[in-house]
């Protein structure tokens, strides 16, 4: 599994149009080879989304300040075709920023080998 977090600075300083976001998140998905289940586009006044797309292998978010020129992007799935950070340019591109940070973490999934330490483990 891929949690992958970016955060987009020196984004357009118009408000981007969520429909516009939510197209580009579904190239997103579409490159990383997921299925898209649904979408949700709530937007804020006087400005500003949040675009969640669910996916049968887990979401796709994408929150924006146009007001910073901001917008963070959160990949989770537990499949990928290929890295994230090539994914995503779709919405990078919508967006008109740049990524200033990017974390990525491999999150446990069943397939993956266990640490030896946690909750109830040993270390």
């Amino acid at each position: 599994m891929i949690h992958a977090v970016f955060d987009v600075t020196e984004c357009k300083h118009s408000d981007t149009p969520a429909e516009q976001i939510m197209s580009a998140m579904r190239a997103t998905a579409e490159l990383l080879g997921c299925t898209i289940r649904t979408q949700v586009i709530e937007p804020f006044q006087p400005h500003g989304a949040t675009c969640v797309l669910i996916l049968a292998e887990s979401h796709i978010t994408v929150s924006t300040w146009p007001e910073h020129r901001l917008a963070h992007i959160d990949v989770f799935t537990c499949r990928a075709a290929i890295d994230p950070t090539q994914a995503i340019k779709p919405v990078i591109e919508v967006l008109g920023g740049q990524i200033t940070h990017a974390q990525k973490v491999t999150r446990f999934s069943p397939t993956t080998k266990r640490s030896g330490t946690g909750p109830g483990r040993a270390s």
